[in-house]
């Protein structure tokens, strides 16, 4: 089952970064990814998604390869045919 996140939403609304679950359930092997939540409300800039992966990057101290897993369980999560799913990961 995916879970899709987004801690910059979350952080504006209720959850404050370091008490967010994204970090634990990444280390323990969930099938994560960051997602955008009102993009024209809480984004600072015309690329939201860029925006969580930046942040998430810098607030959690994510690698590289973290960040390609994650992005990696987005498309694993989407509704694209399986197909095409083969060819994007």
């Amino acid at each position: 089952i995916g879970l899709a996140m987004s801690p910059l939403s979350n952080n504006s609304l209720f959850l404050d970064y370091h008490r967010n679950p994204f970090p634990m359930f990444f280390l323990r092997g969930l099938n994560v990814s960051l997602s955008t939540d009102d993009p024209l409300q809480i984004h600072l800039t015309k690329e939201p998604l860029v925006e969580e992966y930046s942040v998430a990057a810098s607030v959690w101290k994510l690698s590289s390869c973290d960040i390609c897993e994650i992005a990696r369980n987005s498309v694993y999560q989407s509704g694209f045919s399986h197909v095409l799913k083969v060819n994007l990961m």
